[in-house]
């Protein structure tokens, strides 16, 4: 199976360690955040992987290669930063002919047992949910008799709640929902967000709850809260 990982983001609440490199490689234990997800994704059985660059992406391209771990690498260059969901259509041409394939963000850490219940799950649109207990700071998605009835991003007030991991598995078909997504008026962007409400309105997104701890460095706090961890 693919794996597109969305490495273009500057980081900007990472300055000032991210005023030479890409948010994805920022170190933590010594390693890019993008190189545990790689190899989070390789045990858990991918077997190619298309990223997503955009900002300073001379400095992922050198690292890691044309393969890293085994795994052969396509690079995909989103030139202006519109997005998420404008970053993941920049892999269309690569992913478009896959069954399925495996979506996520280059600053999200997940253990490889919990990517492979997302591949092994039914549905053709997946995403993983995890439990937070600051959940303001993320998009909250209620789940009522197995099924997602609504996504909020970034609610206030909120504390303890399932959020978007910023994990997901997809079909082909989502390349057609993004390519007609409006810009976001909140932040001028087209945000994968606004194509998992689509999807939820019609029933056709599924969820699994990740039972491992993820890591989602967000922050320069996040980012020295894992390295204690």
């Amino acid at each position: 199976m693919l794996a597109v990982i969305l490495a273009g983001g500057k980081g900007v609440r990472m300055l000032p360690l991210t005023k030479e490199i890409p948010k994805a490689m920022v170190k933590l234990k010594g390693k890019p955040l993008l190189e545990w997800i790689l190899l989070e994704l390789r045990d858990a059985g991918i077997e190619k992987l298309v990223i997503v660059v955009g900002y300073k992406k001379e400095k992922i391209i050198e690292y890691f290669g044309k393969s890293f771990a085994g795994l052969p690498i396509t690079y995909v260059e989103q030139k202006r930063a519109l997005g998420t969901a404008h970053a993941l259509l920049q892999a269309r041409d690569v992913a478009k002919s896959e069954k399925q394939f495996i979506a996520c963000h280059g600053d999200v850490i997940a253990k490889s047992a919990d990517i492979r219940r997302l591949i092994n799950a039914e549905g053709k649109a997946v995403v993983a949910l995890r439990l937070e207990k600051n959940a303001e700071r993320f998009g909250v998605i209620e789940v009522k008799h197995n099924k997602i009835v609504s996504i909020v991003e970034k609610p206030k007030g909120i504390k303890e709640a399932l959020v978007n991991a910023g994990l997901y598995k997809f079909d082909s078909s989502i390349f057609e929902l993004l390519s007609k997504l409006k810009r976001n008026k909140a932040r001028n962007e087209y945000e994968l967000t606004d194509a998992l409400k689509k999807l939820a309105e019609k029933n056709e997104l599924r969820y699994i709850i990740m039972k491992q701890k993820v890591l989602d460095i967000g922050t320069i706090q996040d980012l020295e809260n894992a390295e204690k961890a």
